[in-house]
């Protein structure tokens, strides 16, 4: 292990520390653990079994987006990226899996790495959007507590500023694949950092090729919403199976908040879920140790059934976990690549 990555494990075990340790502060422990043990095993499992099952949507976005590459992908393969590579993120600080599963796809059934890599820009941008307008409708529909409405105003803000970025780099992701031969030519006459930026920009712009057919946005739209629907409805259940009685609304509105807590750079995202979750219900009245012991409880669920598939899939399908880590440090290798198979997605 580098001494880099060492100190990436080391930073994101005690950032997960300190925010548990302030998830934890003044709740007590035994009428935490009452919570837990009162909680509904049934209704965490629903909603564990939700949560999951939001990756089949996931799957058909993601064949939607490299639709333009090849439209033969199997199923199965691109199942087994987007699990393992959600179990390294959940295992290994620093998002790690955001890049195994591109990676792991492209090598597996021999895909130009720029144009997959690409596909996930597309691919989260898309998340953002379908969040923003998630938390939109909750806004919309959901009677807001005092202390929520006090901060509704930068929760809108919020999720306008979300919303436009996410367009704004969609925008220019699909004019740049539009425009790469043009693009591709003009930055090969550039010195030698622009020309490998801008191979690199190129290749990952063909990740948003399936922006130009009206059809393929529809479906985009709504695989995104459906499948953040279902991860609402699965985090809904869970929270409610732990004793919080919060609307389904509810969690719309706190809906961002969660998905940041998730890309705090822990393992797992460790304290920042549980903060967020914290946070989130203290705003609509939710008791703190029944706050804390819903975040306990829904981040279970959302990460043990991935941990277990992946464990399951590294077995089946042959994959060792040094291959997963190797296949994300490919990314430093991504000007190269994209310089030799540019010619064949342009």
């Amino acid at each position: 292990m580098q001494l880099r990555d060492l100190a990436k494990y080391v930073f994101g075990l005690f950032l997960a520390v300190v925010l548990m340790v302030w998830v934890f502060r003044g709740t007590d422990p035994a009428t935490l653990w009452g919570e837990i043990r009162n909680a509904s095993i049934l209704g965490l499992l629903l909603g564990g079994a939700l949560n999951f099952g939001h990756n089949i949507f996931r799957v058909l976005r993601w064949r939607v987006l490299l639709t333009p590459l090849r439209r033969d992908i199997g199923f199965r393969p691109m199942f087994s990226a987007v699990v393992l590579g959600y179990m390294t993120s959940w295992i290994v600080p620093g998002r790690l899996g955001e890049l195994v599963r591109p990676m792991l796809l492209s090598g597996r059934e021999d895909l130009a790495l720029g144009p997959v890599v690409g596909s996930i820009v597309a691919d989260r941008v898309l998340d953002i959007v379908a969040i923003a307008f998630l938390f939109a409708l909750g806004i919309l529909t959901t009677p807001l507590t005092v202390e929520a409405a006090e901060h509704a105003a930068l929760l809108r803000f919020g999720a306008v500023i979300m919303t436009a970025a996410a367009t704004a780099v969609l925008v220019v992701m699909v004019a740049a694949s539009v425009m790469g031969d043009r693009l591709a030519r003009w930055f090969a006459r550039r010195g030698r950092v622009l020309r490998w930026l801008g191979r690199a920009a190129v290749s990952l712009a063909h990740g948003a090729g399936a922006f130009r057919s009206v059809r393929a946005i529809v479906l985009l739209l709504l695989h995104s919403v459906a499948a953040w629907s279902m991860i609402a409805a699965g985090t809904w259940i869970c929270i409610r199976a732990a004793g919080a009685d919060v609307s389904a609304g509810t969690v719309l509105v706190i809906l961002p908040m969660l998905v940041l807590g998730v890309a705090v750079p822990t393992p797992a995202g460790a304290g920042g879920y549980h903060g967020a979750m914290k946070a989130g219900l203290l705003l609509f009245g939710v008791s703190q140790v029944t706050a804390v012991s819903a975040g306990l409880l829904a981040h279970m669920m959302m990460t043990v059934p991935v941990i277990v598939t992946g464990v399951v899939l590294l077995w089946t399908e042959k994959v060792r976990w040094s291959d997963l880590i190797a296949a994300a440090r490919r990314l430093r290798r991504l000007g190269d690549e994209s310089a030799t198979r540019l010619e064949g997605v342009s």
